[in-house]
């Protein structure tokens, strides 16, 4: 007998994993499963949970975020249900510092939990990497579903790079404005959101870093989802020049929303490039590839839209499809 799964959400909406939970709910919904929903952090009376995590969202602290979730699997066990996670934000060498807690903490979790989801074949090989070992793991790519206009709008005012999501360090902006130091003056770069909590300094720095190449540099704030898809779609140049991403919800929304990002080669990106080949414009992780790649999508920016016709998997019912069984497998 399969245990009925409540999904537990938690977190801000505007937060990329809360909002991944979100749109998996909806999903599964819309084509026809049975998909209840928790926002607080608490056991279903009967049954499974499936959550999603990042350690972010659970505590102040990798080793409190592990410890909420081995709280929750307790209560859920002892009512006879099981639990499952989707695991974001994969510890990598690039965390610095906090590596060695977040390993430990991730892996405290995939240790607790029946199963555990990642989102891309790259997601996969960081856990062995870090010697994590799930007793059960699935890849479930990011949905991905363009909604076929390709055609650019009517150009008007300044030429403009812009770089979607969070701002924080490492996420890109920074090697955009050096990438584009001796370019036309007249580009601008976009900053396509807000900063990331206790990162509002980060934002001063990058404006001023930027005037002094004789250049400006725009914060929009938080983009409400009614702007999103019109503001993606605004930019002259669309770029994703994060080089440590695990799985990239800011990548996709470049791609559902019609257009075709720079993102630099690694092993994540050359997954989703040879799933969805017309997908992504690849150029060479080095300043010198971002500059070129810059310089060739502004003289050119009718590269910078995906190709008439252009359809990406998995699509949002496939992914839903894929969760829906598995989590079926997992919860019997």
């Amino acid at each position: 007998m399969t245990m009925p799964v409540t999904h537990l959400i938690v977190g801000p909406r505007e937060h990329g994993v809360t909002r991944f939970g979100v749109d998996l709910v909806e999903s599964l919904r819309a084509n026809g499963f049975h998909a209840p929903a928790l926002e607080a952090l608490q056991p279903p009376l009967w049954g499974g949970i499936h959550l999603q995590f990042t350690d972010r969202l659970f505590g102040t602290t990798p080793q409190q975020a592990a410890d909420t979730v081995r709280t929750l699997v307790d209560d859920v066990r002892r009512c006879g249900g099981r639990v499952t996670a989707t695991l974001h934000d994969l510890p990598q060498p690039s965390d610095g510092n906090s590596l060695h807690r977040r390993l430990a903490a991730y892996g405290e979790v995939s240790a607790l939990v029946d199963g555990v989801v990642v989102s891309s074949e790259h997601e996969r090989a960081l856990l062995a990497e870090g010697g994590l070992h799930p007793r059960r793991v699935a890849v479930v790519p990011l949905p991905l579903e363009p909604d076929g206009d390709t055609t650019p709008p009517d150009r008007a005012g300044a030429r403009a790079v812009g770089v979607f999501g969070f701002l924080y360090p490492g996420k890109g902006h920074a090697e955009v404005i050096a990438a584009l130091a001796g370019s036309a003056p007249d580009v601008e770069i976009l900053a396509l959101g807000a900063p990331s909590a206790g990162h509002a300094d980060l934002a001063d720095q990058l404006v001023a870093e930027c005037a002094r190449t004789g250049r400006r540099f725009r914060v929009t704030g938080h983009l409400p989802d009614a702007d999103v898809r019109r503001t993606l779609r605004s930019v002259t140049v669309p770029v994703a020049p994060h080089r440590h991403v695990s799985a990239s919800g800011s990548l996709n929304s470049w791609i559902s929303a019609g257009r075709r990002p720079l993102a630099p080669a690694n092993r994540y990106t050359r997954e989703i490039a040879q799933r969805n080949p017309d997908a992504v414009l690849l150029y060479p992780d080095t300043p010198t590839g971002l500059h070129d790649a810059l310089e060739r999508a502004l003289a050119e920016p009718a590269v910078t839209w995906l190709p008439v016709g252009t359809a990406c998997t998995p699509s949002r019912a496939e992914a839903a499809r894929q969760y829906a069984a598995l989590l079926q497998r997992w919860h019997r």
